[in-house]
């Protein structure tokens, strides 16, 4: 009987260790991040620059899709299979 609460002791304090430990790993996590910063400009000018950097991505892969569909493309692929 006493064996019993000595194991489930054991397997109750190795559970709340390990949930304490991975709510510390999201902890320094979040820190790295800044989040809950209390200066929010930081994280509002990251995603003004991401959303600028996805842009100006997707103007470029218009453009490839655009060299790719033309009816030149496909007759100089043509060509050089030849």
């Amino acid at each position: 009987m006493e064996n019993e609460y000595v194991l489930m002791v054991i397997m109750v304090t190795f559970i709340i260790g390990m949930s304490a430990t991975e709510m510390f790993k999201h902890y320094l996590k979040a820190r790295q991040f800044g989040v809950g910063a209390a200066d929010d400009s930081h994280l509002k000018d990251k995603v003004t620059q991401l959303s600028l950097q996805n842009q100006a991505l997707i103007e470029r892969v218009q453009v490839l899709e655009k060299i790719v569909t033309e009816p030149e493309y496909e007759l100089k692929q043509q060509i050089n299979q030849l």
